[in-house]
């Protein structure tokens, strides 16, 4: 009986696919694209520019660990934005974040139509910041106007805030019953004091990540990076941590629906701690250099985990909102928030000129043609 491999057609397709497998670089996905408008991009970008190199043809400081292939060249603008619609090393990290943004807006709407309170609104645009800000540094980082540092300044920027909104709306709308009577320091409250100093870990979170891009990769770079924005994470989640455990362990004489987030709570907490693993110990390109290039390394896991982690904060926040407005609990005013993003702004502005050597562009590195 005549194999189905033996017909012209398949021979041809198979044929086909060993080339693309064999190929140096990923075929472009120009079929899907060239028929949409805003594809004749093409035409004004140099053919070398959408060829990806590998490891070996860049400097030290532009290779990631364990990542051999799929890098983009220097480019310009245009062939930033062209990137995006052909396959290397950070297509998953540019579209795992970018379809992240319609997200947030659908939370957006959400609220409108619940709730509409400010404190919320203010969290929102700090996640906004957040998926904006890892979505441009990644697009763009192969942008020569720049350095690469300048645009991952970018993203940390974008983090810093969302830390900073994050702490505030889990003052506003999550803090456990008993903390919120204990007195604070001065005129402040106890919530007042705890989001000031929320703020104060953000602006030194922001200065500590920009810092680490002075250094050269390793373990140890990577941990202090993950550290500036993990203690002020792990400091505003102690508290939730305490209603988690009173919820469950507690004697239960909580109002209804109080403990409606601590189902919910636990989820975010476990996929940022995955995601933060992962990230540092570059599981698994560690163990296969060069397998997982373009899809499934550890930065891809982080990205994966950072949108899973929003969506049940979220999810969480928005119970406790509930609860909140149920029984008439305003926790903390708008001024404080406002007066702590004003001032984070402040420093993060002055964070950026001190560090503006970092943010020249480099020589243009001459990579061998492949």
């Amino acid at each position: 009986m005549r194999s189905a491999w033996n017909f012209p057609a398949c021979r041809f397709l198979q044929n086909k696919v060993g080339t693309v497998l064999r190929s140096p670089r990923p075929y472009i996905l120009d079929f899907g694209f060239t028929k949409l408008p805003f594809t004749s991009l093409k035409s004004r970008i140099p053919e070398s520019s959408i060829k990806t190199i590998n490891a070996d043809h860049l400097p030290t400081e532009y290779r990631e660990p364990y990542i051999l292939q799929g890098y983009r060249r220097s480019t310009d603008f245009l062939g930033s934005l062209h990137s995006l619609f052909w396959l290397h090393n950070e297509s998953f990290n540019c579209w795992s974040h970018i379809l992240g943004i319609p997200m947030v807006f659908f939370f957006f709407a959400e609220e409108y139509i619940t709730s509409s309170n400010p404190l919320m609104y203010l969290y929102l645009f700090s996640c906004l910041c957040f998926v904006l800000g890892s979505s441009f540094a990644h697009t763009f980082c192969c942008y020569s106007r720049l350095s690469r540092d300048a645009y991952f300044t970018v993203d940390y920027i974008g983090l810093t805030i969302f830390t900073c909104g994050s702490g505030a709306a889990y003052v506003a709308f999550s803090f456990p019953i008993e903390l919120s009577t204990i007195p604070g320091v001065s005129a402040f409250s106890f919530l007042d004091t705890y989001l000031i100093f929320l703020c104060l870990c953000s602006m030194v979170s922001i200065f500590q990540s920009v810092w680490t891009r002075t250094l050269s990769p390793s373990v140890l770079r990577s941990v202090l990076r993950v550290s500036a924005f993990a203690a002020p994470g792990i400091i505003m989640s102690f508290p939730i941590l305490y209603k988690i455990y009173t919820c469950y362990c507690g004697a239960n004489t909580y109002p209804p629906r109080y403990c409606d987030s601590a189902v919910i709570w636990p989820k975010q907490f476990l996929t940022c701690i995955i995601s933060v693993i992962f990230y540092v110990s570059r599981i698994p390109e560690y163990f296969y250099p060069g397998k997982f290039d373009y899809f499934g390394h550890s930065h891809n896991v982080f990205h994966i985990g950072a949108l899973l982690g929003l969506h049940y904060q979220k999810l969480a926040l928005s119970l406790d909102l509930e609860f909140a407005k149920a029984h008439q609990i305003a926790k903390v005013s708008l001024k404080i928030p406002l007066f702590g993003f004003s001032f984070l702004f402040i420093f993060i502005f002055l964070t950026c000129i001190y560090f503006r050597h970092l943010f020249a562009a480099k020589p243009p590195y001459k990579s061998r043609r492949l």
